[in-house]
């Protein structure tokens, strides 16, 4: 009885050679593959500049968002006037209706030093404008006028380049997108 191994066979041989031939790539196929990478890259980067600001602007509008919630409620908690302003630190207000930053400003309860409750900067791209004096929460809460803050990237990628946070006189805060045709105010 004669057992059949496929190494003795030509078959067996050959597809063994070729299994041994075929390790990599070649140079034709990762060219090739790497212009089709460049394609799809070139497709998506206009489509991807455009999510980036527009997750950058939503960003800025929730933060600024949040930082009005907190400086009316420290207002209300430390029954004082508590102040949202414009910041080139994010420590100390600076005075101006162009804001690189923004601080919460408040008096502490013990001795009426004012403190920084929080602050922060903004990238660099980004152009923020609000009251010259930034926005004054009562001890109750409530400013004496409602305001706008303005957060934008000067592009037309995305179209709402602009995004509008307007804090009513009871203090509540909205958030809305603009068209600024590119333009920041």
């Amino acid at each position: 009885m004669s057992v059949f191994h496929p190494t003795q066979a030509g078959i067996g041989g050959a597809l063994w050679k070729l299994r041994r031939q075929s390790r990599g790539f070649t140079l034709i196929e990762l060219m090739v593959t790497i212009a089709v990478i460049a394609l799809i890259a070139a497709v998506a980067s206009p489509a991807m500049i455009t999510l980036m600001n527009s997750n950058r602007l939503s960003s800025t509008a929730g933060e600024l968002t949040s930082a009005a919630q907190l400086a009316r409620a420290e207002a209300i908690r430390r029954s004082a006037p508590v102040v949202l302003c414009g910041s080139d630190d994010g420590e100390t207000c600076t005075a101006g209706a162009d804001w690189q930053g923004w601080a919460v400003v408040g008096q502490n309860n013990r001795d009426a030093v004012e403190e920084t409750v929080r602050g922060g900067l903004f990238p660099g791209n980004m152009q923020l404008s609000g009251p010259a004096g930034g926005v004054t929460f009562n001890s109750t809460g409530l400013i004496a006028a409602g305001t706008t803050l303005t957060a934008c990237i000067p592009t037309d990628k995305p179209a709402d380049n602009q995004r509008v946070i307007t804090i009513s006189v009871a203090g509540h805060v909205m958030t809305a997108r603009n068209n600024g045709g590119g333009d920041c105010p």
